[in-house]
């Protein structure tokens, strides 16, 4: 019981997990997400032999990769994280993240262990090139990293950073740090969206779409362009609004504003 009442924190299983216990219990089982609270509860095993049968088969779980959002030049000693509790709803009751809760949950002073994985692609351009980052809620955590990182090593390419939320007052995540970014002039430009603070609903590619002609005079001389946080459908919706930018304010068809974004891919500026 201890094992199974775990404050409704959810892992979902692999398919292939669910399948071997389906045949080690003899149930017929959906192929469907689920996790192991629910799988027992909903198909319970027949005697203690079979849950303990299906334990020993149950894979580790899989890391979860979260964003350094500080920079080694300035916090030589310390790792940074930025992590929002994750909250939903399956099947009518309140889930919560496994990792992020587990970090949230964690008491001052623990001792957690780590590794780091290198992400090669997504990394800052020279010093002299200019960025544009797109990074609505804990996404904010990379683009952190490349302004205190830009601040440190004097970089003097231009800055210009697309941050979204919910509500100005709660949700602006290092409103401060970015205050002072802006001031100090780290911060060329910083174009905010607040998705709830009025009736119509405002997201960065808005934000991007009212900027369409300065962010394509941005790309035309040679800024390369990052986008971090969820992946659907935020970037989806960005990559839309970019492809959009490209072809009312260059000119192009739609396949020319297509192979536009490619070639951006190709030079590592996307």
């Amino acid at each position: 019981k201890n094992l199974l009442l775990h404050n409704l924190n959810i892992c979902y299983l692999l398919s292939s997990v669910v399948k071997k216990y389906a045949t080690l219990t003899e149930q017929e089982i959906p192929d469907t997400r689920i996790d192991l609270v629910d799988l027992i509860r909903i198909y319970p095993p027949a005697n203690p032999d079979q849950f303990k049968a299906f334990l020993s088969i149950l894979p580790s779980i899989a890391p979860r990769l979260y964003s350094v959002s500080s920079s080694p030049r300035v916090r030589e000693n310390e790792v940074h994280l930025t992590v929002s509790r994750h909250r939903f709803l399956a099947q009518g009751d309140q889930r919560f993240g496994l990792c992020s809760t587990f970090l949230g949950d964690l008491p001052t002073g623990s001792i957690v262990n780590f590794y780091v994985h290198r992400n090669r692609a997504f990394k800052l351009p020279d010093p002299g090139k200019d960025i544009i980052m797109i990074g609505p809620g804990t996404g904010i955590a990379r683009f952190r990293s490349f302004l205190a990182d830009r601040d440190a090593s004097g970089a003097d390419g231009k800055n210009w950073f697309f941050f979204g939320e919910q509500h100005f007052r709660t949700d602006f995540l290092y409103q401060i740090e970015m205050q002072q970014y802006l001031q100090t002039g780290v911060l060329n430009k910083i174009s905010l969206a607040f998705s709830r603070d009025q009736s119509a609903k405002i997201y960065v590619q808005d934000k991007m779409l009212e900027e369409a002609a300065d962010f394509y005079t941005w790309l035309s001389n040679g800024a390369s362009v990052y986008i971090s946080g969820t992946k659907d459908p935020m970037s989806r919706d960005v990559e839309k609004a970019i492809l959009h930018i490209i072809e009312k304010q260059g000119n192009k068809s739609v396949t020319e504003a297509n192979e536009y974004l490619d070639n951006l891919k190709k030079e590592g500026r996307y």
